[in-house]
């Protein structure tokens, strides 16, 4: 029995038309935004029956669409399976209207509008998945405390060691790497080493409560403390930013077209452009 399942997200950009029809990777989505200040936005799409994988490859589908949208706007990206209504057979997308309604997730951050769904990166490999799933929840998270701990676990992924990478990136300071001086300058590296300083009073902090003797412990409530976790998670946040595309290799972009003209709207890479007449889906 087929049903409309129902993907609700939150997007701290707000896009520049309320819906949009897009096909990626093989499941075809109906994008309708809600108001921000009441509902969360939705991706509707039409299920042939409640089989768990059924539903965990559409979702799986959302959950990496809704990362790539999240990189290429910098928005605050948070997703959730709300479930489905049953439709008759013969339905179509179009006809399709958001019947599942939930409370936004993300704090209303106020109108940032005009944004797109196209480009997106290109999302090939299981370990630029993962990677990008970890920013998208960093994004979303309302405490940095949290956020700090997802921006570091991408740099994780490959068995890397972050503490040795982020030295040798800050000191080289390669290109691509975008540091406020003042952020770095703010932080009491107390004569260590900046990867050293992010792992000992960042991430183990955040990690264990129980701290050996001299090791610098986690406190809530101080102000000063609050203030050391954001400004080094946003400088995590960079080194996140520069790993996923230096060393997972994320760099090339898909677009929203329609082939020959008509058709439904399909996400192709930017090999597929060439030799096939595509036209943009959208211009907004």
């Amino acid at each position: 029995m087929p049903y409309l399942m129902h993907i609700t997200f939150d997007n701290s950009r707000r896009l520049g038309r309320n819906v949009y029809y897009f096909e990626y990777n093989g499941v075809r989505f109906k994008l309708i935004q809600n108001h921000p200040r009441k509902w969360s936005d939705v991706l509707l799409t039409i299920v042939d029956s409640r089989d768990s994988l059924a539903e965990q490859r559409v979702y799986a589908a959302a959950g990496e669409f809704l990362s790539a949208l999240s990189w290429t706007n910098s928005a605050r990206v948070a997703l959730q399976h709300s479930g489905g209504v049953g439709i008759p057979a013969g339905f179509r997308l179009r006809q399709a209207k958001c019947r599942i309604f939930t409370f936004p997730e993300i704090p209303y951050g106020g109108q940032s509008i005009g944004y797109g769904i196209s480009p997106i990166p290109v999302i090939d490999t299981n370990e630029q998945r993962l990677a990008m799933a970890l920013l998208r929840e960093a994004l979303s998270s309302n405490k940095s405390f949290l956020s700090f701990l997802f921006y570091w676990q991408v740099m994780e992924i490959g068995n890397n060691d972050p503490v040795g990478w982020i030295n040798k990136m800050y000191y080289r300071r390669p290109a691509g790497i975008h540091l406020l001086n003042q952020d770095v300058s703010a932080l009491p590296l107390g004569g260590r080493r900046l990867g050293e300083y992010l792992q000992d009073d960042c991430r183990h902090a955040i990690a264990h409560i129980r701290r050996r003797p001299g090791r610098r412990p986690l406190m809530f409530d101080v102000g000063a403390e609050d203030k050391r976790i954001v400004v080094s998670t946003r400088v995590v946040e960079e080194f996140a930013r520069h790993y996923i595309k230096k060393v997972l290799g994320l760099g090339g972009m898909m677009y929203l077209v329609r082939m020959r003209g008509r058709g439904f709207p399909v996400f192709v890479d930017e090999a597929h452009l060439h030799g096939h007449h595509c036209v943009a889906a959208y211009h907004t």
